[in-house]
């Protein structure tokens, strides 16, 4: 294993953009950064971007107060019973940085991103990471609020998940967020999947969605096709993932009657499925599953799911010597490893988390995987603010994390052999 490599300076907390997306830029030298260094309050949520070679970091957006409450696993009111804080994150706001919506064109340094008014409007603006230029793409009326965003491979439109306000409607303190997807289905509402053109700032919605979406992500090289979920909607291990051509059906990833190679599952509604991403080379999705309910700890399992729905998936489970718990697991562009920070050693076991950054070298025609630690992340996990969400860099040489290991949230990288 390798020590990792702070990224972002001491002191604030610092961390990546969210896993749909790249964090740096492709020559690896300039590096996008969540912080709460340039706010009043300490959840505080602005965009910096951090010189690699120096470590100076620098403002691009800030905005003095705790981020908006866009998407709930970043912002949630606080708990009734104080022993639940760590599961909630910070102040409520109406207004600020969505956490969630960052999307960087490792390319050209630009870094789109959704921040809400006092006034409830949304704007989708865009800053660059090399020169510090912004504008604002698109407003968006306060009945709508984003989720995710993400870049088209020609990097000429954002795709939006545009949620139901009422979504976030659920009083001061809540339990868990099933009652935000049965929402959805009682009263009706809908996520539009939109585009904006980014020389023009044109709207289109190209269909709406009876469920709550957030991660939304075009298909690697085919705008036409987009890859979706349907954020908590039981049961969890069947009704996750989601794909649709334009003018095409909407089609169930992983699905009862698809046949699964490598692993049997006792009951695919049962299985937890998540963090699902394309493979950049765009021939399958790859995810990640969960059976809670496995003797010992959990039994975790890495699927590919080719993008004809009539090829079989196939799912190979970590090997049960090497423990595993919640995690996020990201394919290299080929598909060839994964990157996961699930895997736990003896301390990890202890604890009941996965500790280490690995890399999972993955053998699809056989059915195994070789499990490679890289690094200890040892993070605590306490909010998704804290969770690691590894990315390797563009060139796959590097792989950056979040962790507050020592008490403040910082990014890291490692080497990804």
């Amino acid at each position: 294993m390798h020590p990792p490599r702070p990224e972002s300076p001491a002191g604030p907390n610092c961390q990546l953009l969210y896993f749909t997306t790249y964090s740096v830029t492709q020559d690896a030298a300039l590096l996008a950064a969540i912080t709460n260094a340039y706010s009043t309050h300490p959840e505080g949520a602005s965009l910096a971007r951090i010189d690699r070679a120096t470590g100076r970091m620098e403002p691009l957006a800030v905005f003095p107060g705790p981020a908006m409450q866009a998407y709930p696993y970043f912002a949630r009111p606080r708990s009734a019973n104080p022993a639940e804080d760590y599961l909630y994150n910070g102040t409520v706001a109406t207004h600020g940085l969505n956490k969630s919506s960052p999307c960087l064109d490792p390319v050209s340094g630009d870094l789109y991103f959704v921040w809400g008014r006092e006034d409830g409007w949304g704007l989708l603006d865009c800053v660059n990471l090399r020169d510090g230029r912004r504008r604002t793409l698109l407003e968006i009326p306060p009945e709508r609020c984003v989720g995710y965003t993400h870049l088209d491979p020609s990097r000429t439109r954002v795709l939006l998940s545009l949620m139901d306000s009422r979504i976030l409607g659920f009083g001061e303190r809540r339990s868990n967020n099933r009652e935000m997807s049965e929402n959805y289905a009682k009263y009706g509402l809908t996520t539009q999947l939109a585009e904006v053109e980014v020389a023009t700032g044109k709207l289109t919605v190209r269909w709406e969605e009876p469920a709550w979406v957030t991660h939304v992500q075009y298909h690697p090289t085919r705008r036409d096709l987009v890859l979706y979920n349907h954020e908590w909607t039981w049961p969890l291990g069947t009704e996750r993932i989601w794909m649709k051509a334009d003018r095409g059906e909407r089609v169930q990833v992983r699905r009862p009657g698809r046949s699964i190679r490598f692993r049997e599952s006792p009951d695919l509604g049962l299985d937890d499925v998540a963090h699902e991403v394309w493979q950049e080379n765009g021939e399958a999705v790859i995810y990640h599953g969960v059976r809670w309910d496995a003797p010992g700890h959990p039994e975790q399992f890495v699927g590919r799911a080719p993008v004809d729905p009539e090829q079989p998936l196939q799912e190979i489970s970590i090997p049960r010597d090497r423990p595993s718990f919640y995690g996020h697991f990201i394919p290299s562009r080929a598909g060839d490893f994964v990157i996961t920070d699930a895997i736990a050693n003896e301390k990890g076991l202890a604890q009941r988390k996965g500790n280490l950054i690995s890399r999972l070298n993955m053998d699809w025609d056989n059915g195994t995987m070789e499990v490679v630690p890289l690094c200890e992340s040892n993070t605590s996990w306490h909010t998704q603010d804290n969770h690691p969400h590894p990315v390797p860099t563009p060139d796959q040489r590097e792989v950056l994390f979040t962790s507050d290991r020592d008490g403040t949230r910082r990014i890291y990288s490692v080497p990804a052999q």
